[in-house]
This record gives structure tokens, C-alpha cells and sequence, in this order.
């Protein structure tokens, strides 16, 4: 089960890299295209705003459990290098189940909001739900919750990891 939950994690984490260049790549062309046309030719592109909204909503959210899979997640350095080995296994055990928690609650919590914003449209893009937009927290949790199970199971017990172990997690 082990070893099936890190090659989920290292799939999903190219699958989060590939569709999170692509976003940004697409952001940019649709900011420079905007540009151009209202600058240049003086037709404002309508739907621009919301396409940027969205796209930036899951670039954002579907790049967050990158930072989780190469382990450089926002965190409280300056408490964890203080701690004994042993000690700073056992934090960073609970840091991690507390974040699997919270984000276990705020998928099931989201599910109810991607279902009440379904029936909605945009004003611009009268084909886009505007469920697609908080579709991307739910989704870019649940594969958190995979990186996060996948560096429990890793960690070893003893002493503090160096940076090249950090580095080899990660991969």
C-alpha cells in the first residue's frame, strides 16, 4: 500500500505540474491577447476577466499539493529546528494529520458549495458553470490529502531528515 500511495503521489504530482504550466501559459496569452485588443484595436475582450479568474482559481489550487509533494509547504522553521530528532518526527507527524484533517473538512465542505454554484452561469461565458471555479478547491485538496498520507508514510523514525532527504522525498 506504501509503495502504490507514492506512485499515486509522484503521478498526480506530474499531472498538477503539467495542467498548472499549462493555466499559466494560457494566462498569460489571454492577459496579452486582452491587452492587445483594447489597447490596440479598442475592443475590450469581454470574457477575459472571468476566463482569468477561473484559470488563476485553479492554477492556485491545483499547484498547492505541489508545495505539499516537495515538502516546502508553508511551515514554522524556526520552532522545528530547535526540536530533538525524536521530538521533531512526532511534531511533524501531528502538523501533518492536523492538515489532512483540515483539509478532509474542507472538501466535504466545498462539495456543498461546487453543488450550489452548479445551476449558476457567468455573465460572459454563458456556457461556463461557475461550479467549475470552486471545483478546483475540493479537487486540489483531495490530491493534497494523497502527498500528505505519502510523506506520513515515509517518514522514518530518529533523527531530523537533512535537506537531501527532504530532496529525495520530494522525488
Amino acid at each position: 500500500m506504501k509503495a502504490a500511495i507514492h506512485k499515486c503521489s509522484l503521478f498526480l504530482d506530474k499531472v498538477c505540474a503539467a495542467v498548472t504550466g499549462f493555466l499559466l501559459v494560457a494566462l498569460c496569452v489571454i492577459i496579452v491577447y486582452s491587452v492587445f485588443m483594447r489597447y490596440i484595436f479598442n475592443a475590450p475582450v469581454q470574457w477575459q476577466y472571468e476566463i482569468t479568474l477561473v484559470g488563476l482559481c485553479w492554477a492556485t489550487f491545483i499547484g498547492m499539493p505541489m508545495t505539499f509533494h516537495k515538502i516546502e509547504h508553508m511551515r514554522l522553521t524556526f520552532v522545528t529546528d530547535k526540536l530533538k530528532p525524536g521530538v521533531w518526527r512526532i511534531y511533524m507527524n501531528v502538523i501533518d494529520v492536523l492538515l489532512i484533517v483540515f483539509l478532509i473538512v474542507g472538501v466535504v465542505s466545498s462539495i456543498q458549495v461546487v453543488q450550489n454554484a452548479w445551476n449558476q452561469f457567468y455573465q460572459t461565458i454563458p456556457f461556463m458553470r461557475r461550479g467549475y471555479y470552486y471545483m478546483s478547491f475540493p479537487i486540489g485538496a483531495a490530491i493534497s490529502i494523497v502527498h500528505l498520507i505519502d510523506i506520513l508514510f515515509n517518514r522514518n523514525p530518529g533523527e531530523a531528515p537533512t535537506a537531501k532527504e527532504i530532496e529525495e522525498v520530494a522525488e
